[in-house]
């Protein structure tokens, strides 16, 4: 009962976002948020090793633990495994079970909102590729992105815009 009544009045209550910029127009933004969706989308996907988890899923193919554990060098099996199962009850990527002779197989991959996300990571990389290009790139130079992907690359970004 307690709960409930907690629950509704977390439901029914202002959000800080909205408190604190109710009366701030932005000359870009077209839309009141209830909550800001930035800093609710970087709640999970801020979490350190989450988008280079995805990017490896989504990118490079790499769909096993053991693979994952290889290609994100010094990310702890604990920690994998967490952020594993945090993507997946976020909607982030699905597991894949196959059953073939001991051992049984997990295979990851992307879900929709997977591939979203994977958007935001090039968008990063495109910014650091810019602005970071000393350390992204041994000639140092900086840049664009048709420079960086290919065009079913930037069909992908461009998808839904």
């Amino acid at each position: 009962m307690v709960s409930d009544t907690l629950q509704r009045q977390e439901l029914t209550s202002e959000s800080e976002y909205r408190r604190t910029h109710k009366n701030l127009k932005s000359p870009f933004v077209k839309v009141d948020f209830a909550d800001c969706p930035v800093e609710t989308s970087v709640g999970v996907l801020g979490k350190k090793w989450t988008m280079a988890i995805i990017r490896d899923i989504g990118a490079y193919g790499v769909d096993r633990f053991s693979g994952l554990s290889r290609s994100l060098g010094g990310i702890p099996p604990k920690v994998l495994a967490t952020r594993l199962k945090q993507l997946e009850h976020e909607g982030f990527i699905m597991k894949r079970v196959e059953k073939s002779v001991p051992p049984r197989v997990v295979r990851w991959s992307l879900t929709e909102k997977g591939v979203d996300a994977i958007r935001i990571g090039m968008m990063l990389a495109i910014f650091g590729s810019k602005w970071y290009a000393s350390r992204v790139f041994d000639d140092e130079r900086p840049r664009k992105m048709n420079e960086i992907y290919s065009r079913e690359g930037i069909e992908l970004f461009m998808k839904d815009l």
